[in-house]
């Protein structure tokens, strides 16, 4: 059986590709409703993607979770969306170890727009964060890959959006990025409204030539 945790081969790898790594909260605070909306959310995304004959090949998901220290930080290596299953994540982790998920993330990303550029070319990566409490790392790791995370947002080569459930620590998730404006107050209920705005989003974009200007459309959750 193929390891799961491992990228898949780029499809259509004469055009220009997209990645997004979902960075995902599952300790045990995460468990019942949020969990499950987080899956029917990510379980839609790639729904949405797969119904669309040109991003369920050009754009590229991994996902990574978080929670008990020293766990394997990979769900989902990268791979096309039209090649994604359904996930089903379960909550069952007790503390909230973040550092490994996002070096692990970071690093493949990396990777990953490496092989792209070989090709057709890469978009903008980005990675996407859901949390419901405080980071039980050490405040110098945090500090540590909140400043790589920066400077490749600097250098324009990563997107960051934090999604903070009731009950996490706002001041740790400004560590990992510069525009304070994307780390966003959500309720369990708004997962999917946020991921089906990135699938949107990720249509707007590659639509466009790489390196080109996009406005994205307003994020507005309903309540």
């Amino acid at each position: 059986m193929p390891d799961n945790t491992l990228d898949r081969p780029v499809r259509e790898s004469s055009v220009a590709h997209i990645a997004l790594a979902l960075v995902l909260d599952v300790s045990a605070s995460m468990a019942g409703e949020k969990i499950q909306s987080l899956n029917n959310a990510v379980n839609n995304l790639i729904g949405q993607m797969q119904s669309d004959s040109r991003l369920k090949d050009i754009v590229d998901l991994g996902i990574f979770v978080f929670g008990e220290k020293g766990k394997q930080p990979i769900y989902q290596g990268f791979k096309a969306m039209a090649d994604c299953g359904q996930v089903l994540l379960n909550a069952n982790d007790g503390s909230t170890y973040v550092v490994e998920a996002l070096d692990r993330a970071v690093e493949m990303l990396r990777a990953r727009c490496m092989i792209y550029d070989q090709g057709g070319g890469a978009y903008k990566p980005w990675i996407v964060l859901v949390t419901d409490g405080d980071f039980h790392d050490g405040s110098s790791d945090l500090m540590r890959i909140g400043n790589r995370m920066k400077q490749r947002e600097n250098d324009n080569k990563l997107q960051f959006f934090g999604l903070g459930v009731a009950g996490y620590n706002r001041q740790q998730l400004e560590l990992f990025t510069g525009q304070p404006s994307h780390i966003i107050d959500v309720k369990a209920a708004n997962f999917t409204e946020f991921l089906s705005w990135v699938g949107r989003s990720f249509a707007n974009i590659s639509s466009k030539e790489v390196g080109a200007k996009v406005t994205l459309e307003p994020l507005v959750f309903t309540v």
